[in-house]
């Protein structure tokens, strides 16, 4: 019976690749993504984490999203490793007819070292699908400052007649802040071509309101130490928008993610000032207010 649902569940992924136009390891990796969001939140460990990075592009919109390989949350309460693997080996050896088998010998955990100043853990591992070994790999960051946390979230899968994962995700305005933020810490360095991509997205799909913007930008800066102050931000200067260098590394990324048609780096840059800097200078003055953001004339009304 279980080889029969997953030789069953392979196919139709396949079919789901020719659908979408999508490498059929990249379908599997993200069936194996979702499923294991679905155990996460029929777990007990559901309330320690929230959903971030680029899967909640398809939590959002799921015929609008930016390929990721692996699952990015925040954690709640304690962030030692022995803690965290022991609640992802009960997670993977939850029950579900998907066809997916986790393998709790492969399970590992350890630090992420790539920045020093966060700390957080990796998990690794890998499921088998018929005679497919598929990786997957888990992100647990701690101590980001989140504002207005929505209630749970139901999201959308390859397969709709199986449960449906239901977790608490990142909030909208703090996604666009933290992006935000490295672009104004990271400035003429900045090689972080997805987090301007991401962020015009997010404008042109998601309603956005300038008080919970504002709160999200003042927490997240406070968060990492770092001054508000009315000085011209580097990102919003005519040397970082028209630099051919940077023009360079967007055509790159727009390349390699395959998106067609996308608007030049200094339209780009130029559609983010419109969106945050009257925010960012309210917040320098300490002024509040409650608009609505439209993508149609991209301004705030």
């Amino acid at each position: 019976m279980a080889k029969d649902i997953a030789a069953s569940v392979k196919q139709r992924l396949l079919n789901v690749s020719r659908e979408r136009k999508e490498d059929f390891n990249f379908v599997l990796r993200q069936y194996i993504l979702q499923r294991l969001m679905y155990r996460l939140g029929v777990s007990a460990f559901a309330d320690d984490f929230l959903l971030k990075g680029g899967l909640l592009f398809w939590v959002w919109n799921e015929n609008f999203h930016r390929p990721t390989q692996d699952m990015d949350l925040l954690g709640f309460g304690s962030d030692d490793i022995a803690l965290l693997k022991d609640k992802f080996l009960n997670v993977i050896q939850i029950e579900s007819e998907d066809g997916l088998v986790f393998d709790p010998q492969k399970l590992e955990a350890t630090d992420i070292k790539e920045d020093a100043k966060y700390q957080g853990v990796r998990i690794t591992g890998r499921a088998t699908l018929v005679k497919a070994d598929i990786p997957y790999q888990i992100d647990i960051g701690f101590g980001d400052a989140v504002v207005a946390v929505e209630s749970t979230t139901e999201i959308p899968l390859f397969l709709d007649d199986l449960p449906a994962p239901k977790l608490k995700v990142y909030p909208v305005e703090s996604v666009i802040a933290e992006k935000f933020h490295a672009m104004v810490v990271l400035g003429q360095l900045n090689s972080r071509m997805k987090d301007f991509f991401d962020i015009v997205t997010l404008a042109e799909m998601m309603p956005l309101e300038s008080k919970a913007l504002q709160s999200a930008i003042q927490a997240t800066f406070e968060r990492r130490d770092t001054e508000i102050t009315g000085d011209q931000l580097t990102v919003f200067s005519d040397a970082f928008m028209l630099s051919a260098d940077k023009e360079k590394q967007w055509r790159a990324f727009v390349s390699k993610n395959r998106l067609d048609g996308t608007a030049s780096f200094s339209d780009t840059v130029n559609k983010i000032q419109l969106l945050l800097e009257p925010l960012y200078q309210q917040v320098v003055a300490n002024i509040v207010d409650e608009r609505q953001w439209s993508s149609e004339t991209w301004s705030w009304s």
